[in-house]
């Protein structure tokens, strides 16, 4: 029986991988995908990881490198062996519906997890759900596998370690289970949870030692805590993923800078991403003292999302993957019948079918972190494992009780379960507009059109808008596109249908066009033409991004035009402040002319802007030892020493300061 339960699952799985393979959906990554993929494929060609302290979660792009290594670089090899993954989960879903219950309710649990659909959708993603949930089914496995040992609890907290690593927030699990061991008699003796969290710490330890050396800050895995906080909770959140009007795009790369700048600005000085959290996290914390109406309604909103059918997306949407792969949507288990059985399953369990503590402890674990953060299907997804086996045992006592007059206890489970799923089923103008895909096809086209693109682009936005005629962004989006590709008449229309001043959206598109044309020339080592236009391109666009100006200076600085560098660095620094390469630029040409102090500085000035802006920090080492100060030197080196730099030059400035100060 269990060889055809997995054989089924393996069948339904390729059948939907199938469906996925040629389109846009699995070929081009989005948002957090995007992020996984390149830090993947930057792996790959000896590049490192991300610089810095940790921001996202850094295991899964090593994981992925993993598989472009074996089998090539592309999103449809992630996906192959998440399949493969899937296939595994549903027999470690078995293994510990077994264990809990009986063989019969390990067996039907593994149905239920073959047909699940959610997991067949993850399972396609490329995202870090698949490999949370082996790792966290596989530490429960480990936690309840009789007789205890503490060589097994020390593997559990290696695995919940790992899965900190994928999302940290399996760490309010670890420090739940070990409170339990040392607390509650029902788990185990007290020495559990000195093993448990051994393990839990030989994995980060190593993490935060090295987010110290990159970044001059101890983080134990990411520093998004106080950023995750405060999106969940502040008086615009609405229980899911609210995104910050000050941040230019949901796109990690964005996020982490743009939270990071505001803290800056509104505490009027420069932090680092450490410090940046914190200030988040009060932040959040400051909402909820001084508006607690406010904040208990905004926690009765994430506890209902916590149950509701929907999967709330974060990052892609499952309705939008059932579009582009029909088969999902014929996979007939959901959020909404698993959970009712499961829960009305708990609140009647019977002596005979008891639920562990540690079972319940992991199932409150997650349901803690959706309320302390917001609600997403994504971080919903780990306590699917036991929700199943909770909902197969549930079958497993209405067919017992069932057959045992005078039945009152299989009218109860049957009533409750039946009470349970008019809530949890019921759609609301939320969670109906959280499940419109609307924006799965906008991130798509706009992902598009941001590399260049524009005919690709244009299908997807075009999706978006028949979904939703009135979403501005959009009409802009493909606005661009059908500039990009000479169709004027119609990006005219898209830019009228925002209410965009349309003759000035097409010369502003033309500006860009012209400043990459100039890049190109720049890159071609043709400079004198490269400048001439640039300036052709100012003339349409006299307020031109930073990054115009900044160019400008340094192709100028090439052609020993200090004079026009320094006007062009004005130029950039009022056109965004933040910019922390302009002081740079200066502090290098002070720098060359020996103007120690000034150079020191402006090197300072950019490090305050980006503290993870390692060249800078380099070059204010080397000020300092040049003015004579090996100490203040080191200080700054120090973060620098024994990593890995993707930049020649700065790996050899790095080793040599760290010689003539000792290290």
């Amino acid at each position: 029986m269990l060889a055809l339960i997995l054989a089924l699952g393996a069948v339904l799985r390729i059948a939907h991988l199938a469906g996925l393979w040629g389109t846009l959906a699995l070929k081009v990554p989005i948002i957090d995908s995007a992020y996984y993929h390149a830090r993947a494929l930057d792996l790959l060609a000896g590049k490192g990881g991300e610089e810095g302290i940790f921001f996202m979660s850094p295991l899964y792009p090593y994981v992925l490198a993993l598989f472009y290594k074996l089998f090539g670089p592309f999103p449809q090899t992630a996906a192959l062996f998440q399949m493969l993954g899937g296939v595994a989960l549903i027999y470690m879903v078995y293994l510990l519906g077994r264990r809990l219950f009986s063989e019969p309710v390990g067996l039907l649990a593994a149905l239920l997890a073959a047909l699940y659909r959610p997991f067949v959708f993850y399972e396609g993603a490329v995202l870090s759900a698949v490999l949370i949930l082996l790792l966290n089914t596989g530490a429960l496995l480990l936690l309840t596998a009789p007789p205890h040992r503490p060589r097994r609890d020390l593997l559990a907290g290696l695995l919940l370690g790992l899965s900190a690593l994928a999302r940290p927030t399996a760490l309010l699990f670890a420090g739940a289970l070990a409170a339990g061991f040392l607390f509650l008699p029902a788990l185990g003796k007290r020495a559990r949870a000195a093993w448990l969290l051994l393990g839990v710490v030989l994995v980060l330890l190593p993490v935060a030692g090295r987010n110290y050396r990159s970044g001059g800050e101890w983080v134990l895995t990411t520093a998004g805590l106080g950023m995750n906080f405060y999106v969940g909770n502040n008086p615009e959140a609405q229980g899911d993923y609210w995104e910050a009007p000050f941040i230019r795009s949901a796109e990690p790369q964005y996020e982490n800078s743009d939270y990071r700048l505001e803290a800056s600005r509104r505490t009027g000085r420069e932090l680092g991403v450490a410090q940046a959290s914190r200030f988040w996290l009060g932040q959040g914390l400051a909402y909820i003292v001084s508006r607690p109406l406010d904040y208990l309604e905004l926690l009765a909103r994430k506890f209902f999302l916590f149950f509701h059918d929907t999967e709330i997306p974060n990052n892609l949407s499952l309705y939008a993957a059932q579009i582009y792969s029909p088969f999902l949507r014929y996979l007939p288990l959901t959020f909404g019948l698993v959970a009712p059985l499961a829960l009305a399953f708990g609140l009647l369990r019977r002596r005979r079918m008891a639920i562990p503590p540690l079972v319940t402890i992991y199932f409150c674990s997650y349901l803690a972190a959706t309320l302390l953060f917001f609600a997403s299907s994504e971080y919903r997804l780990p306590v699917m494992p036991v929700l199943l086996i909770l909902a197969a045992a549930g079958l497993v006592e209405l067919w017992h009780t069932a057959k045992a007059p005078p039945r009152v206890r299989f009218a109860l489970l049957l009533v409750l379960a039946a009470g349970l799923a008019l809530p949890l089923n019921m759609p609301t103008s939320f969670t109906t507009t959280r499940a419109n895909p609307r924006m799965d096809f906008f991130n798509l086209g706009s992902t598009l059109l941001k590399q260049g693109r524009h005919e690709e682009a244009v299908v997807p936005l075009q999706r978006a808008l028949i979904i939703d005629p009135a979403f501005v962004d959009a009409h802009i989006a493909l606005g661009d596109c059908y500039s990009s590709l000479g169709l004027r008449q119609e990006a005219i229309v898209e830019f009228e249908r925002a209410g965009l001043d349309a003759q000035r959206e097409i010369r502003l598109l033309d500006a860009e066009r012209t400043f990459n044309e100039a890049q190109a020339k720049a890159q071609q080592g043709d400079i004198p033409e490269a400048l001439k236009i640039y300036r052709q391109g100012l003339e349409l666009n006299p307020e031109a991004p930073a990054y115009v100006f900044f160019n400008m200076a340094y192709l100028s600085l090439l052609t020993a035009d200090t004079t026009r560098a320094m006007e062009y660095l004005d130029e950039a620094g009022t056109a965004d402040p933040q910019e922390e390469r302009v002081p740079f630029l200066r502090g290098l040409i002070h720098e060359n002319r020996s103007e120690w102090f000034p150079a020191l500085e402006l090197f300072l000035q950019s490090l305050r802007l980006n503290g993870n802006f390692h060249l800078a920090r380099a070059h204010a080492a080397l000020m300092h030892l040049n003015l004579g100060d090996r100490g203040e030197a080191g200080k700054l080196i120090e973060p620098l020493v024994g990593q890995r730099f993707q930049d020649a030059d700065l790996a050899a400035l790095v080793e040599d300061i760290a010689d003539r100060v000792g290290f």
